[in-house]
């Protein structure tokens, strides 16, 4: 009786704010166009488990042909029957049917059409059911929900979002997905990086609590974005800047006239059914009781958090704790395997999650003796990928695994690897004379490249922020360094140095034109219009991380447009071959993608030389020397480059709405009160005119912390 009543009030405060919030329909509403798809995802969450599912049209989803258990051979036969029957009823038959053509054809509204039936026969999918899975995640959903939404009522958004793990994993706080999505809330690491930490020593991705946070930071970031919660919601999946050429193409913000208009050739069945997932979910945990029955909900562990004081072994604190190294893997996930290996030590710093009951100090860290406490981390020991070498090669050679070496690096792909790149190496058994050999600065902080150098490798050697080599060195392009090449760091600057002031934004009473330039690069940074770039430039090397140079031309364009999915902005040339200049954009830049002068974009402008580009306004382009998919893939890889740049140095930890006040400089409240480039500024608030900016207006500003 006891066991009841305690599930029945676990049940109601999981339940109660669901149900308080959906009297808002509004915010969530449901057009008739979408409720065929709600109602075949209610039945994939409550009527077939992931033994069993259904054969259905991917584009009418209230056509599902049969239920079939999972029997691959079972399954393709019955998918081949079902074409063949189509393709009859698309001549035209109607009479003479078959029991299954008849069958099949009553599925079908009155009158339907032999073009639609001809494409229906394409469009035969298989659906795994999901009802265990979503019991599952139901009951794992006790141990996070109370957390979820505590972060959501903090973050004022609404409580209907904390039901999303059922779409994207069960609440399985280690889940992965083919397309490299990781953790309960499933972060791709392009987006994951702009609010976590996500390298080979850790990975909060796979910590449902910080991933929680990130996870309302992206909400709250579409939501401001595209304006309305359903798109917000498709932009999960789908990325805000894939929405945002959503609404472009479609003219509209209405998620039903995307979902049935929209071709975008990423926009597949998943991004279509996103948002009616979400309404089926919400549907099916309002009603779980009905459902399922009665189900025990996990409940939420209590912990103990300590951030560490100095870089510790894991195996020496979990000993000096008196916990199992297992328990302490498992409270931590977002530590990565090198930790646990012993490569790694447990960063300075991190929250380090220990169970409550486990320990009876209430000062963990001075448990842990003072010899085995470090000042730095374990330094890396790697490998530069020569010609010739593939992971298995590697492997062999220092007495590892391919999966190792994918797992501590983090690759895509187990199959591709590139010349020049650097890959660690676990630190057991290495023959070190074929190890990195790192490179010294001089005294007075000068830096020879090497070949295989990249800007991010050096600024993570030296312990400097990446923004800062390019800006100390004036340099516009971090992938145009070539070996011999001579940088200063950060750090070693004599105190007569100044940076370049930066002209005043003042705003008057009135409302002010302003040609506002974008402060992430600092003037030195920004190549002049007539600038020649050196010959001898090196890119594959540098682009690796971004761009896998095995990949084919429309391989590497779609994986830019990943890269750049949080992005809203605009890189596509128009019909009439104009483009919206986007901040950290010059003549000099677009002439070099061209591969003209930047006199020839500017007589095509009718500019005079000291006009300036602004941001916002269309420039008309012409393609004599380029093709303009070969444009926007070097337009791309420029904005990708510098935002994994500015992500590697800083996070994102939620926003603030100011008001402009008289007297404003916006580029100095960017830079000095928030520590934000323009570029960022300009997504958080895509329709704002940040060349005609009045005293009263709100602009969203991006709150930001220094990466670890």
């Amino acid at each position: 009786m006891n066991f009841r009543l305690a599930t029945a009030l676990l049940s109601l405060l999981l339940m109660l704010p669901l149900s308080e919030a959906a009297q808002e329909p509004n915010l969530f509403p449901r057009p008739p166009e979408l409720e065929s798809a709600v109602q075949f995802w209610t039945r994939v969450y409550t009527e077939v488990d992931t033994q069993s599912g259904f054969l259905h049209d991917s584009r009418h989803l209230s056509v599902i042909y049969t239920s079939l258990p999972l029997d691959r051979r079972q399954i393709e036969n019955r998918r081949n029957r079902i074409r063949e029957d189509l393709r009859v009823l698309a001549t035209g038959k109607r009479s003479g049917l078959t029991a299954s053509q008849q069958e099949i054809l009553e599925l079908w509204p009155a009158g339907i059409s032999n073009e639609t039936l001809q494409e229906a026969a394409s469009n035969v999918r298989w659906q795994l059911g999901q009802s265990d899975r979503f019991l599952g995640g139901l009951r794992r959903s006790g141990a996070y929900r109370s957390h979820i939404n505590q972060v959501i009522r903090e973050k004022g958004l609404p409580i209907e979002l904390a039901v999303l793990p059922h779409v994207e994993s069960s609440f399985n706080p280690g889940a992965y997905s083919s397309a490299a999505a990781a953790g309960m809330w499933q972060f791709g690491r392009a987006t994951g990086l702009r609010f976590m930490r996500i390298d080979h020593i850790v990975d909060e991705r796979m910590d449902p609590y910080i991933a929680t946070n990130a996870a309302m930071s992206l909400l709250e970031y579409n939501y401001s974005v595209l304006g309305t919660w359903p798109l917000a919601l498709t932009a999960y999946n789908h990325g805000a800047g894939g929405i945002a050429r959503a609404v472009r193409e479609t003219g509209t913000a209405d998620i039903e006239t995307i979902v049935a208009n929209y071709r975008g050739r990423a926009f597949g069945f998943a991004s279509r059914n996103f948002y009616a997932q979400f309404l089926a979910v919400l549907d099916v945990e309002n009603s779980a009781k009905q459902y399922f029955g009665d189900f025990r909900l996990n409940p939420a562990p209590e912990f103990a958090t300590v951030e560490a004081d100095a870089f510790i072994d894991a195996e020496v604190f979990a000993r000096s704790v008196g916990i199992s190294l297992e328990q302490l893997r498992a409270d931590n996930p977002a530590l990565r395997p090198a930790v646990w290996e012993g490569n790694k030590r447990i960063p300075r710093g991190f929250p380090v999650k220990v169970r409550a009951a486990a320990v009876s100090s209430g000062d963990l860290l001075a448990m842990i003796p003072m010899d085995y406490k470090f000042a730095v981390q374990t330094p890396d020991v790697a490998y530069v990928v020569e010609r010739g070498d593939s992971l298995s090669v590697i492997a062999r050679r220092f007495d590892t695994t391919v999966s190792r070496l994918v797992a501590l690096n983090q690759l895509r792909s187990r199959n591709r690897i590139s010349i020049g790149q650097r890959l660690l190496l676990p630190q057991d058994n290495v023959d070190t004379s074929q190890m990195v050999v790192e490179a010294e600065a001089t005294a007075d902080g000068r830096y020879q490249v090497r070949r295989g150098d990249t800007v991010s490798l050096i600024a993570a050697r030296f312990g400097v922020a990446e923004q800062e080599v390019l800006s100390l060195n004036g340099i516009a392009d971090r992938n145009r360094i070539y070996p011999g090449q001579d940088l200063r760091l950060p750090g070693f600057e004599s105190e007569g140095e100044q940076p370049t002031p930066t002209p005043p934004i003042i705003l008057e009473e009135s409302t002010t034109e302003l040609a506002l330039m974008d402060e992430s690069l600092p003037p030195a940074a920004v190549l002049p219009d007539d600038q020649e770039m050196n010959s001898e430039v090196t890119t594959v090397e540098e682009t690796a991380e971004a761009v896998d140079p095995e990949l084919d031309d429309t391989e590497v364009a779609q994986q830019l447009v990943e890269s750049l999915s949080a992005d809203p902005s605009d890189y596509t040339v128009a019909s009439n071959d104009t483009v919206e200049i986007q901040a950290s954009e010059t003549l000099g830049h677009f002439a070099e993608w061209l591969g003209i002068r930047a006199w020839d974009i500017r007589r095509l402008n009718n500019m005079a030389y000291r006009d300036p580009v602004i941001i916002g306004e269309r420039l008309r382009l012409e393609f004599s020397s380029v093709t303009i998919a070969e444009f926007e893939r070097e337009r791309r890889e420029f904005h990708s480059n510098m935002q994994r740049d500015f992500f590697a140095s800083y996070r994102i930890q939620g926003v603030e709405t100011y008001q402009v006040r008289r007297g404003d400089n916006i580029g100095a409240i960017a830079r000095n009160r928030y520590s934000s480039p323009i570029w960022l500024i300009r997504q958080y608030n895509p329709e704002l005119d940040f060349n005609r900016i009045q005293i009263g207006q709100s602009i969203v500003f991006p709150l930001l912390e220094q990466a670890n």
